[in-house]
């Protein structure tokens, strides 16, 4: 079993401070749809970022494991929140994953690797929406 712990601290207004011992402090805040000020993470940018780096380090071990060999990985991730009978919530979370390979005939070995790293990340395991992933190989 493993734990993780971070730190949150009020600020001001609609803003915060986050820290994990060791590393560097991250100011947080209320979106600005909700009255936060712009420029700041917010908790649905963390949870949005935290998917798509999850599956990329996921990636990274599978990808490593098969011996391939990449020339760049990158990713872009959209959350969606709408309204649902509980309320406010995260009801979908796209990944689009774009690989550039130095050997194309590793392109089927790469879009596996990927697709084991999203059924295996454990924080889109971790969720009440689905993770779609859309990868496009190079």
């Amino acid at each position: 079993m493993w734990k993780y712990e971070v730190a949150v601290d009020w600020k001001e207004g609609k803003t915060g401070e986050t820290r994990c011992e060791g590393k560097p402090a991250i100011a947080v805040a209320t979106p600005p749809e909700f009255g936060g000020p712009e420029g700041i993470w917010t908790p649905e940018d963390l949870l949005t970022s935290a998917v798509a780096t999850c599956i990329m380090t996921s990636a990274l071990f599978f990808i490593d494991r098969a011996k391939i060999q990449l020339r760049s990985y990158k990713s872009q991730a959209t959350a969606t929140m709408e309204k649902t009978d509980a309320g406010l919530a995260i009801t979908r979370i796209a990944v689009a994953v774009s690989i550039e390979l130095e050997d194309m005939a590793q392109e089927t070995a790469t879009r596996k690797a990927v697709e084991q790293a999203e059924r295996t990340c454990p924080l889109s395991n971790s969720l009440n929406c689905p993770v779609e992933l859309v990868v496009n190989v190079s």
